[in-house]
């Protein structure tokens, strides 16, 4: 008899960002694998709700027909904003409307609840909901919490982050199983256990079809960022690489959003960057596609050490689309980059030396392809989802 799955999460199909995509690819691929996976969701609302009465987004048209395993909960809360308060409402509006539907649930035999964070609250209808529908739970780390939200500075009443590391500690302590999405955690974890708890390393990847072999460059030079911009990303670092990439006549395409976006805009118009090219969000296909047609990409993430444990998914896409990274980052991300030679890595605040880096490799072809040869063997030897999801299979059955 298969075994049933019900998946937890706040970001799913078709919201953009690596957490959606993660999550679409372990439900599909569970249920490729002979298992049954549900999944319990909100309705797509990041970065904002409007964004998603675009059928572009709505591309895949195998999820788009598994309306009878995808549960998405309505909220009243429309609006997903950035200030602390009313993210935490919206978070704890959410916790609520899945409790309800759990204890709905009930009868459903579910064999596992696998629940994604953060959001921590999410986990927490998860801790409940585990007791009346009889699973055990498989907890998704994607982040490290509350140090994330620390490493931000977006939040400092010391009384609520002791009452969060609590919390912390007791998610990590009730899960049956952990998976973590960077080798990086895995420390952190442990040392929040009474006693050792093995962590199913499972990393952000790519389908084998996203994979590219070959591509060829026409027109001009190109650079690109995508992905969140927002208190993580190392926002000033990156202004700086736009003004020094138009100053050297270089392309810069950015698909960008978060709370910083609007910022990054008003900066580039504000100093004429008109090799600076900003595009809206989109899916993650067009955003491939983008990144398949630039010859370097950039990563930054700030210099608070919670983000040293971070591999963030936007560096897996770009080895994904054969594209070197030009990094000002340190810790998990950084070695990956090294150690597997497809790119270069910087302390954050060295842009000039990033950007000279990038005005050579412009004129060093071979090395570049060099860099895209690694690209594509790193991801297809250790990052392939296909394969890494039968760790996952491998437990549920």
């Amino acid at each position: 008899m298969a075994k049933k799955v019900l998946i937890m999460t706040q970001n799913f199909y078709p919201v953009i960002g690596s957490a959606g995509n993660r999550m679409k690819n372990i439900f599909q691929l569970l249920n490729q694998h002979g298992i049954q996976a549900d999944v319990l969701t909100t309705e797509p609302a990041y970065p904002n709700k409007n964004l998603y009465r675009d059928k572009t987004f709505w591309d895949d048209e195998s999820v788009n027909k598994a309306t009878d395993k995808i549960i998405r909960v309505p909220i009243k809360n429309k609006t997903f904003s950035n200030h602390i308060v009313s993210r935490l409402f919206f978070y704890i509006e959410i916790m609520y409307c899945f409790l309800i539907m759990l204890w709905k649930l009930r009868k459903e035999g579910y064999d596992y609840l696998l629940v994604s964070t953060p959001p921590i609250f999410i986990v927490f209808s998860a801790f409940i909901g585990k007791f009346f529908l009889k699973s055990k739970l498989i907890l998704e780390v994607r982040d490290l919490w509350p140090d994330s939200l620390i490493g931000v500075r977006a939040f400092d009443h010391n009384w609520i982050i002791k009452l969060f590391r609590l919390l912390e500690k007791k998610m990590y302590r009730i899960a049956d199983e952990i998976i973590i999405n960077s080798k990086g955690f895995e420390d952190h974890i442990q040392s929040k256990l009474k006693q050792d708890k093995n962590t199913i390393y499972l990393p952000n990847g790519p389908r084998e079809y996203e994979i590219v072999k070959y591509k060829s460059y026409k027109g001009e030079f190109r650079v690109v960022y995508t992905g969140n911009l927002g208190l993580a990303q190392d926002i000033d670092h990156l202004k700086s690489i736009a003004k020094l990439l138009h100053e050297n006549n270089i392309r810069f395409d950015v698909i960008g959003y978060g709370m910083k976006t609007e910022e990054f805009t008003d900066y580039i118009k504000k100093h004429e960057l008109s090799y600076v090219h900003m595009h809206m969000p989109t899916t993650r296909r067009k955003s491939l596609e983008l990144i398949q047609n630039s010859n370097i990409a950039i990563a930054f993430l700030n210099n608070e050490e919670v983000f040293s444990t971070v591999l963030p998914g936007k560096i897996i896409d770009y080895m994904t689309c054969r594209t070197p990274i030009i990094a000002g980052i340190k810790g998990t991300a950084a070695q990956t980059i090294t150690e597997n030679n497809t790119g270069f890595v910087y302390d954050q605040e060295d842009v000039h030396g990033m950007v000279a880096k990038i005005v050579e490799l412009r004129e060093n072809s071979s090395l570049l392809e060099q860099l895209r040869d690694n690209c594509e063997k790193t991801v297809t030897n250790g990052f392939l989802w296909e394969e890494n999801i039968k760790k996952l299979v491998e437990i549920i059955n």
